[in-house]
């Protein structure tokens, strides 16, 4: 039987495309279906991709035939444990569509930003997205308790919800950011949260980037546990804030506090105590306001998106912020820049440049002179481990090849 009688005795035939000659779209219904399918594929050699419940598959390399499977109808809450705050979801549920969910209970899946809850819940899990992370719930990692996956041979896995020091070796850590290399994620239970009482803004302006970078990272060693923080230099906030002139050098820091009335107010305390220790004031609510709009109500942002991603520990963000707007200024550009997403591991910086084509190459060059990451670059020291690992459960690359190479 061909490759695609059985993907539509698998799926049926109105879920199965045939997109180009060897390149087939499925849409599986359940677990079974979907181990299958790569069961099937697995037969015929083809290369099995996962594709989001809004992504488009694209053409591989070879003449290897393809299987793209979407989530798209693997979208239901299947165990909601409000005693336990836990929610056993499938893979193609967007993070915001479980929002909504469980939003009339008083429940969330956390203060996570909106941009990366858009994505499936599956694509959260298995791609390396820097920034799926708060200060106030850490990384987006840490609240899957439990993950269930099909392998290359079409076996079912269930990693076990159970207490941390009663599992032994753990495979959803394997899972998660493995790209679809290790398996393809069907469902995971996650831990949730109670809907904050209460929610504090706050706008601060400070003497210089450094020092807002300095007052951020006090507050987090004092243990505050902001839903939001966002530093903007001085240029970035004239961009995003109509009428703001800032001194030259001043720096925008915007703040978010949630929880309990009280402890939302001593997070809020905290990083007023840290901005005053650094030289700095408080500015106007209605930055904080504006800000937050922007980033949880989908107020448009205005302005082009930003040109360069670089990510940094907390001792390095200083020096890639003032190597890259350096560079680009050596050069004849101007580069205005904004710091989110902070965590343990440090934050995102997002650049606008604006002059020459070569710049953006040229800031990149000096963004990792200066000890940054750009987006999505990963470490290579454990992808010998990490081939050994495929090589057992995949022996012949059909999970997601090209990926993590």
């Amino acid at each position: 039987m061909t490759l695609g009688r059985e993907l539509i005795a698998a799926v049926g035939s109105e879920h199965a495309e045939e997109l180009d000659a060897g390149m087939w779209r499925v849409a599986p219904g359940s677990t079974a279906e979907v181990a299958e399918v790569i069961r099937r594929a697995g037969e015929h050699r083809a290369a099995v991709h996962p594709v989001g419940s809004g992504g488009r598959p694209q053409r591989g390399a070879g003449d290897r035939a393809r299987v793209y499977i979407s989530t798209r109808r693997l979208d239901q809450v299947l165990q909601l444990d409000e005693m336990s705050l836990l929610v056993h979801a499938e893979a193609g549920l967007t993070g915001l569509e479980l929002e909504r969910i469980l939003a009339p209970r008083n429940l969330s899946i956390g203060d996570y930003p909106p941009v990366v809850l858009t994505s499936s819940l599956g694509g959260l899990i298995a791609v390396r997205t820097p920034g799926k992370s708060s200060a106030r719930h850490g990384f987006f990692e840490e609240a899957i308790v439990g993950v269930s996956a099909v392998l290359a041979d079409g076996r079912t896995v269930h990693t076990r919800v159970a207490p941390r020091r009663a599992t032994g070796p753990d495979l959803a850590r394997a899972l998660c950011g493995s790209e679809g290399t290790i398996g393809f994620i069907t469902s995971a239970v996650l831990r949730i949260h109670p809907k904050p009482e209460a929610r504090l803004l706050a706008a601060y302006l400070l003497p210089s980037v450094d020092t807002a970078v300095s007052a951020v990272l006090l507050s987090l060693r004092e243990e505050a546990a902001p839903s939001g923080l966002r530093i903007y230099d001085a240029p970035e906030a004239a961009q995003h804030f109509e009428g703001l002139s800032l001194p030259a050098g001043h720096a925008l820091l915007c703040a978010g506090t949630a929880g309990p009335t009280d402890l939302a107010a001593c997070d809020r305390d905290l990083i007023t105590s840290a901005v005053h220790a650094e030289g700095g004031k408080v500015a106007d609510q209605w930055l904080a306001e504006m800000w937050w709009r922007r980033i949880h109500a989908g107020e448009p942002t205005p302005g082009p998106a930003p040109s360069l991603q670089v990510m940094a520990t907390p001792a390095k963000l200083r020096g890639v912020y003032h190597a890259v707007v350096n560079d680009v200024r050596a050069k004849g550009g101007a580069a205005r820049a904004h710091i989110s997403r902070f965590d343990a591991d440090g934050a995102v910086l997002f650049f606008t440049i604006e002059g020459a084509d070569d710049l953006v190459a040229s800031a990149e060059v000096a963004a990792a002179g200066a000890g940054g990451w750009l987006l999505g670059a990963r470490a290579t020291k454990l992808d010998a481990y990490l081939d050994a690992l495929r090589a057992a459960i995949d022996p012949h690359r059909i999970m997601n090849p090209g990926t993590l190479a």
